[in-house]
């Protein structure tokens, strides 16, 4: 997973657990259904079709610091 993504994801989402499913919340527009692990040592993950990211509840500190950091590297994230 590539953690110097150089833009924000379009969506967030902040879960409970560690496997989460996406399928684009768009009914006939959306993509197929995905199930994702989420890694335990980053703590998100983003879905490869529509790029929503799933945050652990546990790690939504840890993301803030990390898009924090991008921003000052890169302005337009």
């Amino acid at each position: 997973m590539d953690l110097t993504a150089p833009i924000a994801p379009p969506e967030t989402e902040v879960v409970s657990t560690y496997r989460v499913s996406c399928d684009g919340s768009e009914g006939a527009l959306g993509h197929p259904r995905v199930w994702m692990p989420i890694p335990h040592d980053i703590g998100w993950v983003d879905c490869s079709y529509c790029d929503k990211r799933f945050i652990h509840a546990d790690y939504v500190e840890k993301h803030e610091a990390f898009m924090a950091e991008l921003a000052k590297r890169d302005p337009k994230a």
